[in-house]
C-alpha cells in the first residue's frame, strides 16, 4: 500500500551507546520479492583437473564476496552423465564444485533436458535429431546395375562464373559492386564488392522443386576485407529462410571454397543471395558459383523418419531395403562420434544395389526420406520431441544427474533456441501445432524431473515460450507456429529471461499481465550477456522491469566467458533493487507499530570500528510481513561500510520469516560504524514515504 503523505516524518528511537542517538524509519514490504535480489552467475562446469576446480572455486569465493547468492552450473558433463556411449569422466569434480558453492551458502542449479542445443546428447545416437522431409528425390540405376545415381533436376545458374558480365546477378542494383576481369578463380572474370557503403548483394531467383535437398558452392577471395558477408536462400514473399550463414572469411585470403546444403522446403522460386550487408572496407570476390540437387546429406534413420523408395510413375510400387537396395545411412552419423553434424555439406554415401535387386539399369526411382538441415557449420542441432530413444535417454540422464548431485540442487530445463521441431513423421503423427507439441513435451519433462527431485525448484529459459522472442511462426526450421507453447509451463517454474532486446514486454508476459498468458511466473533476468558494462546492464535491465511484479533477481550471464564485470553487475543490481521493489509494491511505514532495541556500541581498537546490534519489536496488533528495513542518515565522516545504499542512505535488512507477530522481536542485525573523528555519534533520519 502507499502512504498518504510523501513527507511523513518517522518516529524516533534512541540508541544509547558511546554518545549515540539514532532515528530509524522501519518499513516492511508486502511484495513477494526479497529485500535484496537473488544474484546468480552463469558458470561453465566442465572441470578436467583439480586446477580447473580450484579456479572455479576461486570465482565462487569472489562472487560470494560481491553478494551473489546462486551459481548456475552448465556444461557437457551433465549431458554425459549416465551415458554408456560417452560417459562423463569428471563427475567427482562437478560434485566438488556444487558442494563447495552450497557450503558457501549459495543456491545451485544444474542443467538437464538440452533441447535445442542437443549435440552432446546426439553423440549417443545422431539419428535422434529432428529432420525435415525430402520428397520425391530421383535416382537412376547405373549401367552395371550396382548403384543408384542421383538425378540433378536443377537447370543451372545463369552466368555462374561471371564470364558474361553482369548477366543474372545484379537485379537489386546495389552499389559498390561489379565485374572484375583482372581477378578470377577460373576463367577471366569474377564478381567483386569493394568499400561498400551499405548492402551490396548478388542475387538470382532459383527454380527449384519443393522439399528437395540442394548443394551449393561458392569460391571466395578477400583483400583487407572487414564487414559482414553472408549467403542466404529465402522465400521473398514470406521471408522464410532455407539457408543463412555468415561467410567466415579472413581479412585477406586466397580463393577458398565454401559449400553448403539446403532444403527448398515448400518453395519453388526462392532467392539466392550472397554479398555484403551493412557496408564493408576492403574487397571481396566471388566466382564459380554452383547450385545442384543432391540427396541423403545427413539422412536420418529411425522409426520416426521413414525412408521409402518407389516408382515415381506408380508411387504404390515400392522397393525393399536389404532386397532391392542395400541399407542406407549417412556414414557421418555414427554413434559415439564427436560431433557428427560437422560441416554444411559432405559428399553423400552411394546407394548400392545387392544381387537380389529387382531394379534394372536405366530405371528411375524416387525416394522420400528425412534429413537434418544445419543451422551452423558445427552442431546446434535439436533432438526430436517424440523419438522414444531420446525420451529414454532423457529419463536415464535426469535420474543420473539427480543421483550424482548433492541434495538441494535446482534444475534448469534447457529448452533453448530450438531451431528444429515438428517436422519428422513421428512429430507430425501427434497432430499438434509446434506450440502444442512443445507444451506437451515440456509438461512431461517437468513431471519427470519432479519425480526424481520433488523438492527442487525448476527453471526454464524464456525464449521458446515467449511470443516476443522465439515462440513465433516460421522460426528457423520449425514447421508451424510455436504460439501456445507457454501453456505447458506450470506456475511454479521460474523463467530465466534473456530477451534483453524486448525485456519489458517479455517480463510482462510471464508476469501474467497479458490475458493470453495469465499465469504469473517468478522470473530471473538473465542479464549482462557479455555487453562489456556490467553496471549499465544491471541498471538498464531493472529499469525495464519497473512496475512488473515477480522478478526475483538477476543472473550474470556470460558465454565468452567474461567475469570482469561480475562485481559491477552485482553492485548495480543491489543499488537499483530498492527502486524496483518500490515500483511493484510500495513499502508500508510501520514505524508507529514497532520499537527498536539496541545494544551499546563497542570500539574495536584493532579495526577502529564501533560495533553493535539492533532488534525490532512489533508493538502493534497485527503481524508484520517482512523483511524490515532500517535506513541511516549519517553525519559527515561517519560511515557504515558494507551496507547497501539507496538514495545515498545505507540501510540494513532484517528478515522475519513467517512474519513478525504482535509482541515478537526480530533477529538482531549487526552494525559496524567507522568514525575517524571518534566524536559523539548522532543520527537523524528523514525519508520519503514511497522510497527506501
Amino acid at each position: 500500500m502507499s502512504i498518504a503523505s510523501p513527507n511523513r516524518i518517522s518516529r524516533r528511537a534512541v540508541l544509547r551507546g558511546i554518545g549515540a542517538a539514532l532515528t530509524l524509519p522501519l518499513l516492511n514490504s508486502a511484495s513477494a520479492q526479497g529485500g535484496t535480489p537473488e544474484l546468480w552467475f552463469w558458470q561453465d562446469a566442465y572441470p578436467e583437473s583439480l586446477a580447473d576446480v580450484s579456479a572455479i572455486e576461486d570465482r565462487i569465493d569472489q562472487a560470494v564476496s560481491y553478494g551473489y547468492t546462486g551459481v548456475a552450473f552448465w556444461g557437457s558433463a551433465f549431458s554425459f552423465m549416465g551415458s554408456s556411449v560417452y560417459p562423463a569422466n569428471n563427475v567427482p569434480y562437478v560434485q566438488q564444485l556444487v558442494s563447495y558453492a552450497q557450503a558457501k551458502g549459495m543456491k545451485t542449479m544444474a542443467t538437464v533436458a538440452p533441447y535445442g542445443y542437443s549435440d552432446d546428447v546426439l553423440i549417443n545416437n545422431p539419428n535422434w535429431a529432428e529432420g525435415e522431409h525430402v520428397t520425391g528425390s530421383q535416382f537412376v540405376v547405373n549401367a552395371p546395375g550396382t548403384a543408384l545415381v542421383p538425378v540433378n533436376s536443377f537447370g543451372g545458374l545463369v552466368n555462374p562464373g561471371f564470364e558474361s558480365g553482369q548477366t543474372g546477378w545484379f537485379d537489386f542494383n546495389d552499389p559498390n559492386m561489379g565485374i572484375d576481369t583482372t581477378v578470377a578463380h577460373t576463367g577471366t572474370a569474377s564478381g567483386y564488392i569493394a568499400n561498400a557503403t551499405g548492402n551490396s548483394r548478388f542475387t538470382q531467383t532459383l527454380n527449384l522443386v519443393p522439399w528437395r535437398q540442394y548443394h551449393g558452392r561458392i569460391w571466395v577471395k578477400t583483400l583487407n576485407f572487414q564487414g559482414l558477408a553472408q549467403i542466404l536462400v529465402l522465400d521473398p514473399s514470406s521471408g522464410v529462410f532455407c539457408f543463412n550463414t555468415q561467410i567466415g572469411q579472413q581479412s585477406t585470403q586466397d580463393w577458398t571454397e565454401i559449400e553448403f546444403t539446403f532444403n527448398s522446403r515448400g518453395f519453388s522460386q526462392p532467392l539466392f543471395y550472397f554479398g555484403v550487408w551493412g557496408g564493408c572496407s576492403g574487397s571481396i570476390w566471388f566466382d564459380d558459383v554452383l547450385i545442384e540437387e543432391t540427396s541423403l546429406v545427413y539422412v536420418l534413420r529411425r522409426s520416426g523418419t521413414p525412408l521409402r523408395v518407389y516408382n515415381p510413375a506408380n508411387p504404390g510400387q515400392t522397393y525393399s531395403e536389404g532386397v532391392d537396395f542395400n541399407p542406407i545411412a549417412d556414414p557421418n552419423l555414427t554413434s559415439g562420434a564427436l560431433y557428427s553434424f560437422n560441416g554444411f555439406y559432405h559428399a553423400p554415401a552411394t546407394v548400392t544395389l545387392p544381387s537380389t535387386t529387382s531394379l534394372r539399369p536405366g530405371q528411375t526411382v524416387a525416394m522420400d526420406y528425412y534429413a537434418v538441415q544445419l543451422v551452423s557449420a558445427v552442431g546446434d542441432v535439436g533432438m526430436c520431441l517424440t523419438e522414444s530413444g531420446a525420451q529414454n535417454w532423457l529419463q536415464h540422464n535426469v535420474q543420473s544427474v539427480v543421483g550424482n548431485m548433492p541434495g538441494g540442487v535446482n534444475y534448469l530445463l534447457s529448452y533453448d533456441e530450438m531451431r528444429h521441431m515438428n517436422s519428422c513423421a513421428s512429430c507430425k503423427a501427434k497432430n499438434m501445432t509446434a506450440g502444442q507439441l512443445l507444451a506437451w513435451h515440456f509438461g512431461n519433462t517437468v513431471s519427470l524431473v519432479g519425480s526424481y527431485a520433488p523438492s527442487a525448484s525448476l527453471y526454464v529459459w524464456n525464449d521458446m515460450f515467449d511470443p516476443y522472442h522465439n515462440a513465433v511462426d516460421n522460426y528457423y526450421f520449425v514447421e508451424g507456429d510455436i504460439a501456445g507453447s507457454w501453456a505447458g509451463i506450470p506456475a511454479g517454474v521460474t523463467i530465466l529471461n534473456w530477451n534483453l532486446g524486448n525485456l519489458r514486454n517479455s517480463l510482462s508476459w510471464f508476469a501474467g499481465l497479458n490475458s493470453q498468458q495469465p499465469v504469473p511466473h517468478g522470473q530471473i533476468i538473465a542479464g549482462y550477456y557479455d555487453s562489456g558494462d556490467g553496471a549499465a546492464a544491471a541498471t538498464q535491465e531493472l529499469q525495464q522491469a519497473a512496475g512488473i511484479p515477480g522478478v526475483a533477481g538477476l543472473m550474470y550471464t556470460t558465454w565468452q566467458p567474461d567475469y570482469s564485470q561480475l562485481q559491477a553487475f552485482a553492485q548495480a543490481a543491489k543499488s537499483n533493487w530498492p527502486s524496483y521493489l518500490a515500483s511493484v509494491n510500495p513499502l508500508v511505514d510501520v514505524t508507529s507499530r514497532t520499537q527498536v532495541n539496541s545494544s551499546a556500541l563497542t570500539l574495536n581498537r584493532g579495526t577502529g570500528r564501533y560495533s553493535g546490534t539492533i532488534t525490532v519489536k512489533n508493538t502493534g496488533d497485527t503481524t508484520i510481513t517482512g523483511p524490515l528495513y532500517v535506513y541511516f542518515t549519517l553525519p559527515a565522516g561517519v560511515t557504515l561500510p558494507g551496507l547497501p545504499t539507496s538514495g545515498g542512505l545505507p540501510y540494513v535488512e532484517i528478515s522475519v520469516p513467517g512474519g513478525l507477530a504482535p509482541g515478537a522481536v526480530s533477529a538482531s542485525a549487526s552494525l559496524s560504524f567507522v568514525d575517524p573523528g571518534n566524536a559523539r555519534i548522532s543520527y537523524t533520519t528523514t525519508r520519503s514515504a514511497l522510497g527506501f
